[in-house]
């Protein structure tokens, strides 16, 4: 295949405001030892590609960088040494930039290889949300059949992914959402019960007194994708014994832990980043992740989208992440098919 020399992609020139983002022509990246060049087809966003066009995130590339984690397409070039990987191969990956483009250079660590069946729109709106909720839920939390967790920030795209994978994993799934629309989303992803936040004076009693009212008590692990206060509060409904897995901070504010609590309530804590796990192929992570988009192909787990713009409106759908407007993901197009803005998502084959 006779690959162009140029693309159009969403460039960072300084970090601060993510509205200076802009998408511009530059050049295709040739994959290095190691890498895989995918002819990228959507591309989903996360609260960290925001971040980390601010400069709030951990992982700081060198000005300028193209934008955006996750990635689904067609492999069109491979680097010396690749493992695994082969041209013509549909795969997501999950680098920590480059997404938001034609072309993706992503080392082979990051890739996943797609199942037939899938729809690169769903895939791109899952690879992140999917190694998460195994590493979260599978690796750390351990789950077992008949054990209730907390997963807060539940209607998001990781967080609706995580109450469906924890029904795939026997336990009970609680989903602590922002809004009543939110609710009813986290109900359709299989939500035993829902508490919705809103705007709680005291988190810590009124999510207990909500969990009590439909029938829960204290749970035995909590998924925390928000931190902050909504975090602090679901840590107090862990029995004892039982696990705290973070995952991130959607609110801005990290949680407040308090060393004492723990001790007295045989809290585990647990973080949940996984790139050293995936740089390392481990064998847990990748036959989790391998049966979890086996059951995105054949409709046990579903993509949660939102909407599917063009990368020409990058603005507009991180507005809706930014403003908490969004159920699920927003994904971008990246070669002009796509739905029309705004529009709720439709799961019809050949729609980007």
């Amino acid at each position: 295949m006779s690959l162009p020399g140029r693309m159009s992609a969403l460039v960072v020139r300084k970090y601060g405001d993510w509205h200076d983002a802009a998408v511009e022509t530059v050049a295709v990246p040739v994959p290095a030892p190691g890498e895989v060049l995918i002819r990228t087809e959507a591309a989903s966003l996360n609260f960290a590609d925001l971040l980390m066009i601010e400069g709030g995130y951990q992982v700081k590339p060198d000005l300028p960088f193209v934008a955006g984690r996750d990635a689904a397409g067609t492999v069109v070039a491979i680097g010396e040494g690749v493992r695994d990987i082969a041209v013509s191969d549909r795969v997501c990956a999950q680098a920590s930039t480059g997404a938001f483009a034609e072309y993706d250079s992503a080392g082979d660590w990051a890739c996943t290889r797609l199942p037939d069946g899938i729809d690169l729109r769903d895939a791109a709106a899952c690879a992140t949300a999917i190694t998460t909720v195994v590493g979260a839920m599978k690796l750390r939390a351990d789950f077992q059949p008949g054990q209730s967790v907390i997963v807060t920030g539940a209607a998001g795209g990781v967080g609706s992914m995580g109450l469906q994978y924890a029904r795939l994993l026997g336990a009970d799934p609680i989903a602590v959402v922002s809004s009543a629309a939110k609710a009813d989303a986290a109900r359709e992803m299989g939500a035993a019960a829902v508490v919705v936040t809103g705007d709680m004076a005291d988190p810590q009693r009124e999510i207990r007194a909500a969990l009590k009212d439909q029938g829960f008590g204290q749970v035995d692990a909590v998924v925390d994708m928000v931190g902050g206060t909504i975090g602090e509060a679901a840590l107090r409904c862990i029995r004892p014994g039982g696990r705290f897995v973070i995952v991130g901070f959607a609110s801005g504010d990290q949680p407040k832990l308090t060393p004492g609590y723990l001790l007295v309530k045989d809290v585990m804590v647990f973080g949940s980043s996984l790139e050293r796990l995936m740089r390392a192929r481990d064998p847990a992570l990748t036959d989790g992740m391998r049966e979890a988009f086996a059951a995105l192909a054949d409709g046990r787990l579903r993509a949660q989208v939102d909407a599917v713009l063009p990368l020409s409106q990058f603005h507009e759908g991180a507005e809706r992440m930014a403003g908490r407007q969004a159920i699920g993901k927003v994904v971008f197009g990246t070669r002009g098919r796509h739905l029309q803005a705004m529009e709720r998502y439709s799961l019809t084959p050949g729609a980007l």
